[in-house]
């Protein structure tokens, strides 16, 4: 093996030895703990439609309200400018002309096809959200699964503010939380609460 191969997997174990969830036992089971928000959020959702005897059947049509319609055009609109971000502008996240203190990083001096393959998906993810979003606010109605979706993208939205503000002393490569994400936190806690009211009310 060559000195430049050996310096590049140095490199690599380094790096990742920084993120939470390959540095110590406990940074593991807070990061796999906290994926039961989200993935517990939909179990359960599904778990008592499917045990309400046909009263929340999950192909049953259920109308958009105001307030689902204004949660849903608020969220799809947010996830629609983000691939943009991704794409074309990481380094000025969480905005265009946010200052230094709390933009989310810089790209690394050497990014490798792993930092541009996330950048890829990140995106990829953010445009699939909006189009899901944007699509449900458009309809007057929509299968009762469908309203899962957006559930679903808060309750993991919801685990990520909670590692990046409330353990980001901790967890975060740099120790410093991402104290700007508690407007994220507050957009997406309302979003949540109106999915979750529609759900069980509609």
């Amino acid at each position: 093996m060559s000195t430049n191969d050996l310096n590049s997997s140095t490199d690599v174990e380094n790096s990742a030895s920084k993120l939470p969830a390959y540095r110590s036992p406990k940074s593991t089971a807070i990061i796999a703990t906290s994926l039961l928000i989200p993935f517990g959020t939909v179990a359960l959702i599904i778990l008592f439609c499917l045990n309400m005897n046909g009263n929340y059947a999950l192909d049953a049509s259920v109308e958009i309200g105001d307030a689902q319609f204004i949660a849903l055009m608020v969220h799809g609109l947010y996830f629609l400018m983000l691939p943009f971000s991704f794409e074309l502008m990481i380094e000025k996240l969480p905005f265009p002309g946010s200052p230094k203190k709390y933009r989310f990083g810089t790209i690394p001096k050497k990014p490798d096809n792993l930092y541009w393959m996330m950048t890829n998906l990140s995106a990829e993810l953010f445009f699939l959200g909006a189009v899901m979003l944007l699509l449900m606010a458009s309809q007057t109605s929509v299968p009762r699964w469908t309203l899962i979706l957006p559930i679903a993208q808060c309750a993991y939205n919801m685990k990520n503010d909670l590692l990046w503000v409330g353990f980001g002393k901790s967890l975060s490569p740099i120790r410093k939380p991402m104290s700007v994400m508690v407007l994220d936190w507050l957009v997406i806690g309302i979003c949540f609460i109106v999915y979750l009211t529609h759900f069980f009310s509609a």
